[in-house]
């Protein structure tokens, strides 16, 4: 049996494996070791929060079905610019987050203003945050001001796509 992690055919651990040192450093599904989306792209977490987004405001808001900005926030690492394959918080396309009255109130940006998936993005900020505790309502605005640029990326963004940092 094999499973796949970075891209790699691994062995079950059942079996006797041949593997190298990158496959031995590479999360397997199969001892309980949790696997993110970095795993399946090759990005390298540097803590447990690049892994699950959570931060300790966003936690106890989850707990008390409360929202706060740190967890929308936390939320949306999970949706994904297709055509660059790195999350929209880290790209620097979420300019703003607020909640107001138990609606998520967001301003974003798109890498272009002729970006033929904003349809998608869109679609994907409203699925990502239907049914957070504290979320009744998600209102999307995309602008144009500031123009986005890659100076907004992340650290962890470059890394993602190979550049420098």
């Amino acid at each position: 049996m094999a499973l796949w992690a970075r891209g790699r055919a691994r062995s079950a651990p059942d079996s006797s494996p041949q593997t190298d040192a990158a496959d031995s450093a590479a999360p397997d599904p199969a001892d309980g070791t949790p696997m993110s989306m970095q795993d399946f792209v090759g990005g390298t977490p540097t803590s447990t929060q690049d892994i699950t987004g959570d931060s300790p405001s966003s936690v106890q808001g989850w707990l008390k079905g409360e929202a706060d900005p740190a967890m929308v926030e936390d939320l949306l690492h999970q949706v994904i610019d297709p055509e660059i394959g790195v999350n929209i918080v880290d790209l620097g396309l979420v300019y703003d987050v607020q909640i107001i009255d138990r609606r998520a109130e967001i301003k974003m940006t798109l890498t272009t203003p002729g970006c033929p998936l904003s349809g998608y993005m869109e679609d994907s900020v409203h699925q990502t945050l239907w049914g957070a505790p504290g979320i009744d309502d998600v209102n999307l605005e995309i602008i144009w001001e500031p123009p986005w640029s890659t100076d907004m990326m992340t650290e962890r963004a470059k890394r993602e796509l190979g550049w420098p940092v």
